[in-house]
């Protein structure tokens, strides 16, 4: 296993705390998505100002696969390790460079484009996996 495979491990029913949320999401499920990542955030024991950032994340990653990514996605939330993990994956194009992915602010003036250097601001870690097709973005917030 490589470092970064024990930073950021999979969910399997072999865990001792199994996923807490499975869900694929649409445009129109975004306030039940927020509302369901809350509710399993928070029986993980995350409190603010860690929800808040995990909301802020989640919601981020669900909007650009929903953008980005054919229209829709799925999201898993797991705690492992005091650590809560998110996953958003989709199968759109992917990202062509996901090294520098949300490394630089974009400027004010420019439409758009500040979705994953937000996400890299409010989590720990993150990592993307590329697919055939799409793309994984798993992120990580301490407890």
């Amino acid at each position: 296993m490589t470092a970064e495979a024990d930073r950021f491990p999979d969910p399997s029913p072999a865990m001792a705390e199994p996923v807490g949320l499975d869900t694929v999401f649409v445009a129109d499920d975004l306030y039940a998505l927020r509302a369901s990542v809350a509710a399993h955030a928070g029986e993980f024991g995350l409190a603010e100002p860690g929800l808040g950032r995990l909301l802020v994340v989640a919601t981020e990653l669900a909007t650009n696969a929903i953008r980005h990514g054919g229209g829709r996605g799925r999201l898993r939330l797991w705690r492992q390790d005091g650590a809560i993990y998110c996953e958003v994956s989709d199968d759109g194009p992917g990202i062509a460079d996901t090294g520098s992915a949300g490394m630089q602010q974009v400027p004010l003036s420019t439409e758009g484009g500040r979705g994953l250097w937000v996400v890299r601001q409010f989590t720990d870690e993150v990592r993307f996996t590329r697919r055939d097709p799409g793309i994984v973005v798993t992120v990580k917030i301490q407890l």
